[in-house]
């Protein structure tokens, strides 16, 4: 169960997914990301109001300094 405290994180995983479908062909994507992201847009985020997840934007700078990753994970 997700709460509004994560929907920043949430969002920052978004981005992320965003930034890795920007480097990989859609067929590496898909089979490496594709069902995390796809659950995140169509089972996730729907659930919370709009207002939180504006409100939780403002706080996504759609950097990899945001989330702990691995150096081969990293799309800078």
């Amino acid at each position: 169960m997700f709460a509004p405290r994560h929907a920043a994180n949430l969002l920052r995983l978004k981005a992320f997914f965003a930034r890795q479908f920007r480097q990989m062909t859609v067929t590496q994507f898909l089979a490496v990301f594709g069902p995390y992201a796809h659950r995140l847009d169509t089972d996730i985020l729907p659930k919370f109001a709009p207002a939180v997840l504006t409100a939780a934007a403002a706080d996504v700078r759609d950097r990899d300094d945001e989330l702990p990753l691995r150096p081969e994970e990293t799309t800078e």
